[in-house]
């Protein structure tokens, strides 16, 4: 089986609730730039591609040379776009499973994920033959468990069997839960294409810490971001 590697780094331009996150400017560089010296510094690419409909994206390609800036089809950069939707097409377009054995998608709101942390995938992938895919997370700060519903104008436990019914709301007592945070997800190309999905079969995660998994889809977790960098830099 092919052991190559490549990258998919996929960069929308328009977003509703925090416009043009994708460039904001995080300390000295553009958010999707931590993405891109990730991606170069963890050197387990053959390729990296990013994929954007925005024209200050695609002109990165003159600072970044060994990245190939792909021109996304308007079909593919609707609000209504699925990361799945685009990860199908480019499978497809550029006939990944002929040439690569692996290929990873990194989203540029997740900052802090670095190149260790794709470097501990990719060794997770390939020292585990039947795995479908392996994904960056981290743990979720409130157990779902206590998780609650609206219906009918009335909150009621999400699940049917929850220890809320039985009075059992000590948090220490309920199993650790995982958030992807979209750091990465590393997946066996041959597997994926009959799956589609980054969740279906064998798949582990590779635990990242609460402050490096900040997810930016807001201008909270964009100043969160920004507190945890200024953070990061006095703690160096």
């Amino acid at each position: 089986m092919k052991k190559n590697f490549i990258g998919f780094i996929f960069a929308r331009k328009n977003s509703k609730r925090l416009p043009k996150k994708n460039i904001l400017k995080l300390g000295n560089k553009l958010l999707i730039e931590y993405t891109l010296l990730a991606a170069l510094k963890s050197n387990i690419f053959k390729k990296i591609i990013v994929s954007t409909d925005d024209k200050k994206i695609l002109y990165l390609k003159k600072k970044y040379k060994k990245v190939l800036f792909y021109k996304r089809p308007k079909s593919l950069a609707l609000s209504s776009t699925k990361n799945i939707d685009v990860i199908n097409y480019y499978l497809k377009k550029l006939d990944i499973e002929k040439k690569y054995g692996y290929f990873s998608l990194m989203l540029p709101t997740c900052p802090f994920r670095n190149e260790n942390h794709i470097i501990k995938g990719k060794k997770i992938i390939l020292n585990n033959k039947n795995l479908n895919c392996v994904f960056s997370a981290t743990q979720s700060s409130f157990p779902i468990q206590f998780c609650l519903k609206v219906k009918n104008g009335f909150a009621k436990p999400y699940f049917k069997r929850s220890p809320l019914l039985k009075n059992n709301t000590r948090s220490q007592n309920q199993s650790p839960t995982y958030i992807p945070n979209g750091g990465f997800w590393i997946c066996n190309t041959k597997k994926f294409l009959k799956s589609k999905n980054f969740y279906k079969g064998k798949i582990k995660i590779v635990e990242m810490l609460p402050e490096d998994s900040v997810d930016i889809d807001n201008q909270f977790d964009f100043k969160l971001a920004q507190f945890i960098l200024k953070t990061k830099k006095l703690n160096s």
